[in-house]
């Protein structure tokens, strides 16, 4: 469950999809470098406009050392709102310090498959004419639905990427993981993220299928992962590459990152933090197999393993997952429910009230905990699906009234989404209903919603434009 970019289903877009593959692959395999010398070294370029297409345009690292007489890692993001800086800004420390080019998607969004393929075509074959991109190095990074259109690029590209770091998203639906995978993986999600079961499944799927994985949460929620887990992302990576030979051996970067983890993993242990350790005890142990000798960390591993209160731990946080999903189903339930008979209706609408009202309760406790881990990924995981349910019905030109319960179900949950209220005023409006516009239009501003030139530029509001309300919304009267 996430809001991320559909898997096409018809016919012409899947020919389309294949055309692009094509020439993703002939990006990925032939690199000319050009016009290097008009892009900034060292700093975040956040608009960078591609040759052939001045409306495609994405964000750019360059290291301050950066020359065109080497290859550089490359790493192309995807942001689910297609802020291209953001992830660029994120990733562009650890950049600097291994020496990679980062790129990120102004284009690429959720929504349209077509148009995200476009916008990854159009970077892929810009930076790659522009930049000297090592193409056995090719990674890409995404979060939410960034994170799908990620694992998507290498299905189109037959394979080409090195490695992924998902954030708060796996696979797109209708694919599925299965042997051989070719590329790393680095999973990361919020403990407060709805799809955090999503993360660990993952994980432990391609656990089974014995392909190279890392997973890492932090604290937080559908989110980026913070600096230091992205640190962590790219470092993880230049071992793998090691490992695979894509980089020369390099002694003290991995006698350095070893000690420093495992200094890292004897704290948590030594703080009573035993799960902790236990997971990074886990994660040093695989990453450094092969590179180095591992046995104190197997050993820490196992003993850790064995102990009650990593059991205890191991055992809590999967009945945390299988309590989200009972939870889902269970609100799930009472709104299709709510669509029934009157009466059914009715008892199913004051079920649901206090079921939301009780979760609420539970997510806003001061101290972290399980239930209040599950509180928050269950509402946010509801309030998602609804909203991402209404923009599939924009997309599919249902109607209004099928729009408008979509978001009124997510706003309940969500109650203090200002953009939320925007979009239901705005499918009130298409509605023709112009007293529950009105009503969603002044909860927005109310919320904190401050864009009023969009509101204005909105056809669909054009009906409410006379109203003395309206006027005073949008001019910052109300």
């Amino acid at each position: 469950m996430s809001l991320w970019l559909k898997t096409p289903s018809d016919i012409g877009v899947q020919n389309y999809i294949v055309k692009l593959s094509l020439a993703l692959v002939a990006c990925c395999l032939f690199c000319c470098v050009a016009r290097a010398e008009e892009l900034p070294r060292g700093q975040v370029v956040e608009r960078v406009a591609t040759l052939k297409d001045p409306a495609q345009t994405y964000a750019l690292y360059l290291p301050s050392n950066y020359t065109p007489e080497r290859r550089w890692p490359t790493l192309y993001c995807f942001d689910p709102l297609a802020r291209g800086a953001v992830p660029v800004k994120l990733y562009s420390e650890a950049a600097e310090r291994f020496g990679w080019v980062v790129v990120g998607s102004n284009n690429s969004r959720n929504g349209s498959v077509r148009d995200s393929v476009d916008a990854a075509q159009s970077m892929f074959t810009d930076t790659q004419a522009r930049l000297a991109v090592d193409g056995r190095r090719i990674y890409a990074a995404g979060f939410s639905g960034g994170a799908r259109q990620s694992i998507l690029v290498d299905q189109l590209c037959r394979h080409c990427l090195a490695g992924v770091i998902a954030a708060g998203a796996g696979y797109p639906p209708n694919v599925q993981p299965a042997a051989p995978v070719t590329f790393a993986l680095f999973g990361a999600a919020g403990v407060d993220d709805f799809n955090f079961p999503e993360m660990k499944t993952l994980d432990a799927t391609f656990a089974r299928l014995g392909a190279t994985h890392r997973f890492e949460s932090f604290e937080g929620g559908h989110a980026w992962p913070t600096p230091p887990v992205a640190a962590a992302a790219v470092e993880w990576l230049e071992l793998q590459a090691l490992k695979s030979g894509l980089r020369q051996k390099d002694e003290a970067f991995m006698s350095g990152a070893w000690a420093r983890r495992l200094a890292e993993a004897r704290r948590l242990e030594e703080a009573s933090n035993p799960y902790a350790a236990y997971r990074a005890y886990e994660s040093l142990a695989a990453d450094f197999r092969g590179l180095r000798d591992v046995s104190e960390a197997e050993g820490k591993f196992a003993a850790l393993g064995a102990s009650k209160e990593v059991k205890a731990a191991l055992k809590d946080e999967a009945e945390q997952l299988s309590r989200q999903q009972q939870l889902v189903s269970e609100l799930f339930e009472l709104v299709e429910k709510r669509r029934g008979e009157f009466e059914s209706r009715v008892q199913a609408a004051s079920d649901f009230r206090y079921r939301v009202e009780s979760l609420r309760a539970k997510a806003q406790a001061e101290a972290d905990s399980g239930e209040r881990r599950v509180a928050r990924r269950t509402l946010n995981q509801v309030s998602a699906h609804f909203y991402e349910t209404a923009g599939e019905l924009r997309q599919r030109r249902a109607r209004p009234a099928e729009v408008v319960a979509a978001l009124e179900v997510a706003s309940e949950i969500a109650s203090k989404s200002p953009q939320l209220f925007y979009e239901l005023a705005v499918a009130h409006a298409q509605n023709s209903d112009r007293k529950s516009a009105l009503a969603a239009l002044r909860k927005a501003f109310e919320l904190g919603f401050k864009d009023a030139a969009a509101v204005e530029k909105e056809p669909a509001l054009e009906s409410l434009r006379g109203d003395a309300e309206y006027k005073r919304l949008v001019e910052g009267k109300n």
